[in-house]
């Protein structure tokens, strides 16, 4: 028994400080709402409905409060096994120009990166490893593909060769001729676009990443909110691209889920939980300008997101 004790209790300290806590708060809960359970029937007559309520309240609130700690420590524990969703990186990941050959530790953390992906990278290099193409990134352990793809635009590796007179030169890119057709940017998938508006497979890919997380794209200036997709690249085919509004895929506000909306690039999390707070006692939404009306939301938000909901009825 000992044996099988120790076997359970070994791989907690495996984990680094933040899983830690996060696994401890998890329990804690659990533990919190199983007393509470059982202590309820002991004490029901004791108290009134209304004290009930208020005492549940309670709790919702305080586990409420915990979310955010919980999904970060979720959010580092899939980043650090490589299993990160597109959704959740797209809003994690925060990119800018960078040679990832000796780049600082907090410019890699304040990119989104966790402290187990640094220690990776910096462990490669110690070892004698560079990053000679940017497809090297993709062989440190833990750095998921779709993180890859996030970054990959804007990893700058300068390309050297040696020229006849024996000096060191940038190659220098060849200019591509351009061929484009006109697509329908909403029903399209990737190889569609790499062969109507001539881009790269990761930038294709890219667009239907975001196009699947929004629920389609509403207008053409909605791609320019695509990582990796310079002015220069968006005007050279937008007056190529079409939009059938008709395939856009619509969140009920009325009885979306709390992580569903999460996943929205125009909500993030204290928008979201203004949002469930003020259904939670409201009931339900009959409109858009009920949203606006929340504090802490911003018009603009609901702007952006307003062609994305609709207010069914409350589903039992």
């Amino acid at each position: 028994m000992p044996g099988k004790l120790a076997s359970w209790i070994k791989p907690f300290f495996s984990l680094n400080k933040n899983e830690q806590r996060g696994i401890i708060i998890l329990i804690i809960i659990i533990l919190l709402i199983a007393i509470i359970n059982m202590l309820l029937p002991y004490t029901s007559n004791l108290r009134t409905e209304s004290n009930l309520n208020k005492y549940k309240a309670e709790i919702d609130s305080f586990i409420l409060n915990q979310q955010p700690l919980i999904d970060s420590v979720n959010i580092e524990i899939l980043q650090n096994s490589g299993s990160i969703d597109m959704a959740i990186a797209i809003q994690k990941i925060k990119p800018t120009t960078f040679n990832p050959n000796k780049y600082p530790t907090e410019a890699w953390r304040k990119m989104g990166f966790t402290d187990k992906q640094i220690r990776n990278i910096k462990n490669y290099e110690a070892k004698g490893g560079k990053f000679k193409r940017k497809e090297d990134v993709k062989k440190i352990y833990s750095i998921s593909d779709v993180e890859y793809e996030i970054i990959e635009p804007f990893i700058s590796i300068p390309s050297l060769y040696k020229s006849k007179t024996g000096k060191v030169t940038t190659k220098k890119a060849i200019a591509k001729t351009q061929d484009f057709s006109i697509i329908e940017i909403n029903s399209a998938s990737s190889a569609d676009l790499e062969t109507s508006l001539n881009l790269t497979p990761y930038l294709a890919k890219r667009i239907i990443s975001y196009k699947n997380v929004l629920g389609g794209y509403i207008n053409k200036n909605q791609l320019k909110e695509v990582y990796g997709l310079s002015e220069n690249i968006y005007n050279t085919f937008e007056k190529y691209i079409e939009i059938d509004t008709s395939l856009i895929t619509k969140i009920d506000m009325n009885n979306v889920e709390f992580k569903q909306l999460l996943k929205h690039p125009y909500f993030d999390y204290n928008t979201t939980k203004s949002i469930f707070n003020t259904r939670n006692k409201v009931g339900s939404f009959s409109s858009v300008n009920q949203l606006k009306l929340i504090d802490g939301i911003s018009d603009s938000t609901i702007n952006k997101a307003g062609n994305y909901l609709y207010f069914g009825e409350v589903k039992n």
